[in-house]
């Protein structure tokens, strides 16, 4: 029957005038047309758009992997520690340069075990000269680089400066003649104060204080 419908109206459609029968087909290539933009060209031009979107979503989430990656790239053996490594390292070569350089210094200096007796010994040595007083004093610390006799962390050499105090009498030449000796010591010692009272000509009384500088607390003598 359905065969028969379609027999007939091409029947019909043949018997048509040809005028009639270019409008019937324009109108139904028309409604073909129609049909098809509406059912499937608008369906893929969702699609494209939906494909569109998610296609830029992808790209903005690969350059974002990307960023990740070269930040991760440019961390890689870093070490955050490494810059206070390094100044750490640095300071601790300055304070053995720096206390390399003192013990060469302090060797031009009398040792404080071997002060007092050394200036004993040379007065001993002028007949006319008398010793009343050897002193010695407590050792006295001098920071460097902001370090302390006390401190718990070693920020730099640490000196100690040993102070004597010598008390003589006797003739006044004697007494030249031993200060010239001291000064001609082959290891010298820091002369701090000096004081001469004339007595009866040709005596005087000698005050005479000196100091010596070591890397090591201790007392003068031992």
């Amino acid at each position: 029957m359905k065969t028969a419908s379609i027999k007939d109206l091409l029947q019909w459609y043949e018997s048509r005038p040809l005028r009639e029968r270019v409008m019937l087909l324009i109108c139904l290539l028309v409604v073909l047309f129609f049909i098809w933009d509406t059912l499937v060209m608008n369906n893929l031009s969702v699609r494209r758009k939906d494909l569109q979107k998610q296609s830029q979503q992808l790209k903005n989430e690969i350059t974002q992997l990307e960023a990740r990656q070269q930040i991760a790239e440019g961390r890689k053996g870093y070490d955050p520690d490494r810059e206070n490594r390094l100044k750490l390292e640095q300071l601790q070569q300055e304070l053995k340069e720096n206390r390399q350089q003192l013990e060469s210094n302090i060797d031009s200096l009398i040792s404080p075990q071997d002060m007092a007796e050394l200036l004993k010994e040379l007065l001993q040595k002028q007949a006319k000269l008398t010793l009343h007083k050897l002193e010695n004093q407590p050792a006295e610390a001098l920071s460097l680089g902001g370090a302390t006799a006390d401190a718990d962390v070693d920020l730099g050499p640490v000196l100690y400066r040993h102070r004597l105090q010598l008390e003589f009498s006797g003739d006044y030449l004697a007494t030249l003649e031993y200060l010239k000796k001291l000064e001609q010591l082959p290891r010298k010692l820091v002369w701090e104060d000096l004081e001469i009272k004339t007595q009866t000509y040709p005596r005087a009384y000698v005050r005479l204080s000196v100091y010596t500088l070591s890397m090591d607390r201790g007392w003068i003598g031992g």
